[in-house]
């Protein structure tokens, strides 16, 4: 019996909860109103929020390359996928090296194309421009 009621004491003990004091809060309160502004961006208005964007582009990567077929296979976010006969363009290093055209078929998020100009290597960036 005494070890319920211990338990029940130190059970309402712990959710005892005290007040806060609120003239602390209070001065934050103040403070935060009169302190500066945060730095403003490009385009933006004073006393704004930040605008956020999602990046639509295409953005993928090379995968797989048959050179002697002129094809390869391309990995893509689930974001955003291209879509069949979209021509996309190959990077190296930042260097721009092909050209390719989605055929199909894909699966996933990988899907495969063909490529109509320059030479590709597994690792290359495929992204629209």
């Amino acid at each position: 019996m005494r070890v319920v009621v211990l338990f029940f004491a130190f059970l309402l003990a712990g959710c005892a909860v005290s007040k806060p004091d609120l003239s602390a809060s209070a001065a934050q309160t103040r403070r935060a109103r009169t302190s500066k502004p945060a730095a403003v961006g490009r385009g933006q208005k004073v006393g704004s929020r930040p605008e956020v964007t999602l990046d639509e582009a295409v953005l993928g990567t090379v995968v797989s390359v048959n050179p002697a077929l002129r094809f390869l296979v391309m990995d893509f976010p689930v974001r955003k996928l291209p879509v069949l006969e979209q021509r996309l363009n190959v990077y190296r290093n930042g260097q721009k090296v092909g050209e390719v055209k989605v055929t199909g078929p894909g699966r996933d998020t990988t899907i495969a194309g063909d490529i109509m100009v320059g030479q590709v290597q597994v690792g290359d960036e495929v992204r629209e421009d």
